[in-house]
């Protein structure tokens, strides 16, 4: 009877008991479902950062590669196209296609570019200036005679100039007097910078011209050269007849001007 009763006391918690365990097991199985779901998302996330990283990187590889090839490129593009630059005077009007028939030119000139710079040229000696342009052409440029003249210092500085047929430079020559050549005749040197002062210039004369006259240009106060005669420098600059490029080379030499009146 005590046995029955017992039995009978205990099977409602029994029963409840069964009916606890599906629905924790229920519960645990969906918190795992939920924890895999996450697990998968994380997944997910990280492989989408991977494929992200790895195509940054192969656009970075990308834009580096052009970048580099681009910079090649200029560089090539720079060394090895021509630069033309502005070449800062016009051709002389006054240039002419060189005679050799008058004053001819001899093969063998008696001084060297070197001397020429340093040396008085002896009247009726033809001076020349030649040199090369760092691989770029080559220039030679005859003075014949070391005495140029003018009727007056409003006036024209006569000359012989001459630009050779085979040079590959442009010519401006210019004529310049020193301070003391200045002062040596009593001449006012204010304004005179670098010791010198440019008293005649030409234009632009070409490969194959020569320049025969040149304006005088007035002194630092404004007034002209007055007679005398004048011991001036010619300075020669040469440019690249097809580029405008100015040669690290140029040319110096002494001369004589006579101004007559």
């Amino acid at each position: 009877m005590n046995n029955d009763t017992i039995e009978e006391t205990n099977a409602p918690e029994q029963e409840q008991e069964q009916q606890e365990l599906p629905e924790a097991l229920q519960k645990k199985q969906e918190r795992l479902e939920k924890q895999e779901e996450e697990l998968e998302k994380q997944e997910k996330k990280i492989k989408n950062i991977k494929r992200r990283n790895t195509l940054l990187n192969v656009l970075n590889t990308l834009f580096t590669v052009v970048f580099v090839a681009v910079c090649l490129f200029s560089i090539y593009r720079r060394y090895d196209e021509t630069v033309i630059y502005d070449k800062p005077a016009e051709i002389d009007e006054n240039q002419q296609k060189v005679d050799d028939n008058q004053n001819p030119i001899p093969e063998n000139p008696t001084n060297s570019p070197d001397e020429v710079q340093q040396a008085e040229i002896p009247s009726g000696v033809p001076a020349e200036n030649s040199g090369t342009d760092d691989g770029q052409g080559h220039f030679t440029i005859y003075s014949v005679g070391d005495v140029y003249t003018a009727e007056s210092g409003s006036g024209e500085l006569h000359c012989d100039v001459r630009n050779t047929e085979d040079s590959t430079h442009d010519i401006i020559m210019s004529i310049y007097l020193t301070a003391d050549e200045l002062q040596k005749h009593g001449l006012n040197t204010d304004g005179v910078e670098g010791g010198q002062w440019l008293i005649a210039q030409s234009g632009m004369f070409e490969p194959g011209y020569q320049i025969s006259s040149v304006q005088l240009l007035t002194l630092p106060d404004g007034s002209y050269l007055p007679a005398g005669t004048y011991e001036a420098i010619m300075n020669e600059k040469y440019y690249h007849h097809q580029t405008g490029t100015l040669a690290s080379y140029e040319g110096n030499i002494p001369v004589t001007l006579e101004v007559a009146n």
